[in-house]
């Protein structure tokens, strides 16, 4: 179509500019996907309301939430939907059309896990699925600028930060940036993301702090997820339970049909190779800078507060962004599946822990905008303001490490240990719910007698 050109003032006001060549072309990123795990009592929507103690009835009226996909295939089975409610104890009513965004061919077993329990979770949330067949640029520019958007997306994808141009090569290609550039300009989308009042949140990733582009961990140095190294998102590890019981007071009609029985509770720790078959992913990033809301938590670990055994220094930066943020339950999730798994199935990942956790976030979305008429945005300050203010909000999880990837372990392996405090395994560790909304209600509640106090 011949050469293209911007007037020579506006140059220096220029970034990069896409769109102009990588349009149509399709690309299928690597992905944190759910793996099949072995059998023991599965995880409900109603295990998670039993464990992480959300109060009866809670409803996310009022407030929004989505997810997002990546590449073709990613679909969701709206049957398969019904059909997990029903079974499962929930009720989420079908998704509007005006809430399927660029729907992609094919339905997928990630598609279906992360919107079977982000509503599953939320329930009577405004529900929305987003998918796109391009990557983390071209999506959240498009996501910014749409004229209406939900008010929380989780992301169950992710990549080696430093590698980010294997998964989009034609897009770093056509904007002139390495790895590290593309991650940069999408940090700054991120905050634009934030700035509207969105919430954020992603897996952690499900080869430990190694990483799945060093399965066998030969290279000296770990290698943190992209997005879940952004500052400007929530990332959520994962968690299993060791030893669980099966009383649920009301099992859904799936945890009694003789097929499953489910969990309601036991002793939680870090995922592990040797149960999981997978590990979180978690560390710091080599490209963000540790932000300011995560210090106090994060030295408590790095200073040797927390008395663990840290990886050699060179395998880490010691300055860079802190991942997880949080964890939940992501091994031995139950979904129902018609194509990929024939029916109900076990699976497991962070890519099962972000969109419940997601789920807890709407219900507190619901609460904020009762209150105020306004959603949480950007979590992490208000996350690690709560920590630090009323700590009941979070179970620490203290036992377990990521230092297996998803191939197993090897000699040359290394990782970090989970601990009292935040670590870069579990994150603040795993939610109260009733303990949050508590925090939450207070907090705006002193808010608003403070303004009406200014205004009198």
């Amino acid at each position: 179509m011949g050469e293209y050109s911007v007037p020579s003032h506006i140059v220096p006001f220029v970034y990069m500019f896409t769109g102009l060549s990588d349009f149509l072309i399709y690309r299928n990123p690597k992905i944190y996907s759910p793996s099949p795990l072995q059998a023991q009592p599965g995880v409900v929507p109603a295990t998670l309301v039993e464990i992480y103690d959300i109060p009866s009835g809670q409803s996310a009226a009022g407030s929004s939430q989505g997810v997002a996909e990546f590449g073709a295939g990613e679909d969701y089975d709206p049957d398969a939907l019904q059909t997990f409610a029903s079974q499962g104890g929930v009720t989420i009513p079908p998704l509007s059309p005006d809430h399927i965004i660029t729907p992609l061919s094919g339905e997928g077993i990630e598609g279906d896990l992360d919107i079977q329990y982000i509503a599953g979770i939320a329930q009577g949330g405004e529900n929305w699925y987003w998918t796109d067949a391009d990557w983390l640029y071209d999506w959240s520019v498009t996501f910014f600028q749409a004229k209406s958007r939900p008010d929380i997306i989780s992301i169950s994808y992710g990549w080696w930060e430093g590698d980010q141009c294997d998964i989009d090569s034609t897009g770093c290609q056509n904007l002139g940036v390495d790895s590290t550039g593309y991650v940069i300009r999408v940090n700054i989308e991120f905050q634009k993301i934030g700035a509207v009042g969105v919430s954020l949140l992603c897996a952690s990733g499900d080869s430990g702090a190694n990483g799945r582009t060093d399965p066998d961990c030969s290279t000296p140095r770990l290698r943190p997820a992209y997005p879940a190294s952004s500052p400007y998102i929530t990332s959520v590890g994962a968690t299993q339970l060791v030893n669980p019981s099966s009383n649920l007071p009301n099992p859904p009609p799936v945890c009694t049909s003789g097929n499953w029985t489910c969990s309601s509770g036991g002793q939680e720790t870090a995922v592990s190779y040797d149960q999981a078959q997978f590990t979180s992913g978690g560390g710091f990033s080599d490209i963000a800078v540790r932000p300011s809301y995560q210090d106090s938590a994060v030295e408590f670990y790095l200073n040797g507060s927390a008395g663990v055994q840290l990886p050699p220094t060179s395998y880490y930066n010691r300055s860079g962004r802190g991942l997880p943020d949080v964890a939940s339950l992501g091994s031995d999730i139950l979904i129902y599946s018609a194509g990929q798994l024939g029916g109900w199935g076990a699976v497991g990942g962070t890519s099962a822990s972000s969109p419940s956790f997601a789920g807890y976030i709407s219900l507190l979305n619901a609460v904020a905008r009762k209150k105020t008429g306004k959603p949480l945005g950007f979590l992490n300050p208000f996350l690690y303001k709560m920590y630090a203010e009323h700590p009941a909000s979070f179970r620490d999880i203290t036992v377990g490490d990521n230092i297996c990837t998803e191939q197993g372990c090897s000699s040359g392996c290394q990782g970090y240990y989970a601990s009292k405090g935040w670590d870069p395994v579990t994150g603040l560790g795993v939610a109260n719910v009733k303990e949050m909304i508590s925090y939450l209600s207070g907090l705006l509640d002193a808010k608003i007698a403070a303004k009406m106090t200014a205004t009198a």
